[in-house]
């Protein structure tokens, strides 16, 4: 079965070819690898065409983010199954044949995705996917090396509160793409947590429980550089969400560990950035909207000015005004 293999990149001359490599190195060899150059003003193209393999397309376009550089490599796909792999990502050798296998026995499955290794900087996981908090207790007697059919309500679910699956450990078939409508242009960082938990809402995931991608976090990884306007963005989707899903309980308390953990995570980024009245207008903008302790707490450690306490003592009055 041919697997179309969807490669964006923008300035990753030398990690790019790494990650190519990796995908030409497959034990699963019917495949075509879709390079798509959102715009790069590197060396990119040359390296590319160096590798001289009949099975490389080369596509570049000007500057337009991830999403419309997937985008464009989905569009120009010909095979029933497409994966995807960053440029700063590798595959382990036996990744597609695995993918290929588990989509052919279980075809009630929309997609596939796998654990991951994980190096951020020194910092080595061995196996990132399987510790995420929520996702790993629905995992829990899973061996290694074992492959599960995850029930849709439990991803979901899973979904609205972190995002367990990276982009370069996932597969999925075309016409499921083609229904979901591909990656969302507006969203030029953290648009795969929005297009999985768009995905989620109708389709089924399998989960192959051994590390089969090694993702490679860099200083200028977007998830990095952009992690206040991608957190910005997430939180305003569950806000919609919750909106959307007001009658379902069990989602709403979800969205709201959701809002909590991105909260949480926002309010360190700013205070590792040195950003003390952000952090605290987070934390106590966070409390705002879900009523969760623990965010008010975290804005009461924030060291503050005079000013800063003035306008945290305004916050809680409108907390107040609110119950009254």
């Amino acid at each position: 079965m041919k697997v179309s293999v969807v490669v964006p990149t923008y300035n990753r001359a030398r990690s790019v070819i790494e990650a190519i490599e990796s995908v030409l190195a497959q034990t699963h060899r019917h495949i075509e690898v879709i390079v798509v150059d959102d715009g790069s003003t590197d060396d990119t193209a040359a390296r590319v065409a160096a590798l001289r393999d009949r099975r490389i397309t080369y596509l570049r376009q000007p500057n337009a983010g991830v999403s419309a550089a997937r985008n464009r490599g989905i569009a120009a796909a010909t095979a029933a199954i497409v994966a995807f792999v960053d440029s700063d990502d590798l595959w382990k050798p036996d990744k597609l044949e695995r993918d290929v296998d588990f989509l052919a026995g279980h075809p009630e499955a929309a997609a596939v995705f796998s654990d991951v290794e994980k190096w951020d900087g020194h910092v080595f996981v061995s196996s990132f996917v399987a510790q995420t908090p929520v996702f790993s207790t629905l995992v829990t007697g899973v061996r290694e090396g074992e492959a599960i059919v995850l029930g849709r309500r439990e991803m979901h679910l899973c979904l609205l509160q972190e995002v367990p699956i990276l982009p370069s450990a996932f597969t999925i078939r075309r016409s499921v793409l083609e229904r979901t409508g591909g990656f969302d242009p507006a969203w030029r960082s953290w648009e795969d947590w929005e297009f999985f938990l768009r995905l989620a809402t109708w389709a089924r995931f399998g989960y192959l429980a051994r590390p089969l991608a090694v993702v490679r976090i860099s200083p200028d990884s977007l998830h990095r550089v952009d992690a206040e306007s991608g957190r910005s963005a997430m939180l305003r989707l569950l806000r919609r969400e919750r909106h959307r899903l007001a009658g379902d309980r069990e989602a709403v308390m979800a969205i709201r560990r959701g809002m909590v953990r991105l909260r949480t995570h926002l309010g360190w980024y700013y205070l590792d950035s040195g950003r003390r009245r952000a952090a605290l207008v987070n934390y106590l903008r966070g409390w705002l909207e879900t009523g969760e302790t623990e965010l008010l707490l975290r804005a009461g450690a924030v060291p503050l000015s005079a000013r800063l306490q003035a306008l945290s003592a305004a916050l809680l009055c409108r907390r107040r005004a609110r119950r009254v």
